[in-house]
Order: structure tokens, then sequence, then C-alpha cells
């Protein structure tokens, strides 16, 4: 059984603190890489026993856990539960309760947490199943979840393949890296562009868009799209 912990005078002042800020690090080196009108992504480590401020989250989030890891949840009661993820785990969180988070795991845990700052829209982006990524090929399309505000799935694809032409839906999208990243993605017109980009790295798109991506690298690469509607 975990034991309980009683939450330290200390922890109470650096949260109204944050809350005096607006604004509450969750863990030692957290970065904001995005902040638009549709979403505010962070970039985060969190060492090992490293224990977050005492901390909630407003907003609905999706968060990739960039490595395999453990983290000890405990409430405002200092009530304790164990989590384990491992790399490419993403999940769904909608606004939570006051809570600590410790990694409790040997290894620094990177996660990247996508706040969603819009209300779901009333209907959803029409979708043309000819071109849905996850329907024509769900080989390399894996879905993990479909909801009112977003759709998240894991996409891959082997050294020197090219993707069927489809279209990303919704009023932006965001590219979560698991491997490293150098592409050639081409559009409906054929106007081509590279993407580079590096394990960990986060990268956001406005708007819908058709396209095909070709992988220049000599490995596989991995990643989570996260479509906002």
């Amino acid at each position: 059984m975990v034991p309980h912990m009683r939450l330290p005078t200390n922890v109470f002042a650096v949260w109204i603190a944050c809350l005096l800020a607006g604004t509450c690090a969750l863990f030692g080196e957290t970065k904001v890489v995005v902040d638009n009108e549709s979403v505010r992504i962070l970039s985060a480590t969190q060492a090992p026993g490293e224990k977050t401020p005492l901390h909630r989250h407003a907003r609905n989030r999706v968060v990739v856990f960039l490595d395999s890891g453990d983290l000890r949840v405990f409430d405002e009661q200092g009530r304790a539960k164990d989590e384990h993820y491992s790399a490419g785990h993403t999940i769904w969180s909608g606004p939570t309760g006051m809570h600590i988070t410790q990694n409790t795991g040997a290894a620094p845990l990177r996660i990247v947490e996508i706040e969603i700052k819009r209300p779901a829209p009333e209907k959803p982006p029409l979708r043309k199943p000819e071109l849905d990524p996850v329907a024509i090929d769900p080989k390399h399309n894996t879905l993990l979840f479909d909801n009112d505000s977003v759709r998240a799935f894991k996409s891959w694809r082997e050294p020197g393949a090219s993707e069927a032409l489809h279209e990303h839906t919704g009023i932006g999208r965001a590219l979560v890296l698991v491997t490293d990243l150098d592409v050639d993605a081409k559009l409906a017109d054929g106007t081509v562009s590279r993407k580079i980009g590096h394990a960990g790295d986060v990268l956001w798109s406005d708007g819908p868009v058709t396209h095909a991506g070709t992988n220049l690298a000599a490995k596989p690469f991995e990643m989570v799209i996260v479509e906002v509607k």
C-alpha cells in the first residue's frame, strides 16, 4: 500500500504563488513550445525523484509520454496512486483537481501536454472517407481516441516509403515526434516542402491540409498526430 503524504506548508506557498502568476510549471524543465488561439503546448522533463508543486489543470488536454516511466500521483489529501506509462503512450484528460506528481523511475521522464483552448465545435469537421489516413492505411495509422475536441492517432512509415494522399481536417494539428523526422511533404497541388525534426519535437500546423509524405531517412519514423477539431 502506498502511504499517505502530508503536504508541507511551503508547497501551498508555491501553489499560491503560481496561481497569482497565472501559471504553474509542471516539472523542473518546462517550456511552452506553441501558444496560439487554439492550443498551448508544453514540453516538460521530470527528473528521477522530482516532485511537482501542488497544481491543477484547468483545460482539456492531450498528454503524450515520450519515455517509459513511473509516476506517483498524490491528491490534495495526500493519497497516492502509482501509474506506469510506455514511450508513445497518449491519453486524453479533462480538468483535474489539485495534485502533485513524482517521478518514481530511475530515468528522466519527458512529456508533451497539448492544452485545448477552444470549446468543441457544435458539428465535427467534414471528413472524406477516401482521404482519411486512418481509414485508408490502418497498417501505418492507429487510432488512439476520437472525441468532440480532438482526434489522436499514431503514425509511422518505413524508410523510403511514401504515404497515400490524405487529408487532415479541423483547425490545426500537432505532430509529436517519437523519433527523428526527415520527410518530403507533397501537397495536392504538387508543391513539395521538406520537414525535419528530432525526437521530442512538437510541430504545429494551422488549418486543414491534403498532402502525402515520403520518409527520406534511413530509419522508420513514428509520431503522434493530434487533430484539433
